[in-house]
């Protein structure tokens, strides 16, 4: 995953590893409570704050709300928390399929 920020005069691109278990329980977490057209600036927080640890703190809670811009915003954070939540789960389907792809081939 990346995330691209203005920081300072300058768009940095930080990029980040494979999620831990802890990351994924997080992500479905907010993404229960998530409504991104009703959202509260405790949920905000949370997301941008959820953000800022999946990327192993490459960058503060400040540089993400300078460095993003304000209609770009809510679709960087929730696209963020669904990757880390969905991707696990695709990966988990993925190797399901591939067991029963074996299974039917003996």
């Amino acid at each position: 995953m990346e995330i691209k920020l203005q920081i300072g005069d300058t768009e940095k691109t930080f990029v980040t590893g494979r999620p831990k278990a802890r990351a994924v329980r997080d992500a479905i977490k907010l993404a229960k409570n998530l409504d991104p057209k009703n959202i509260s600036e405790e949920t905000l927080d949370e997301m941008v704050d959820f953000t800022v640890d999946t990327y192993g703190k490459q960058f503060t809670r400040d540089d993400v709300y300078d460095g993003i811009y304000a209609d770009e915003m809510i679709e960087v954070l929730t696209k963020t928390v669904r990757e880390v939540a969905n991707g696990t789960s695709k990966k988990v389907e993925s190797k399901n399929d591939q067991a029963g792809t074996v299974v039917e081939n003996c």
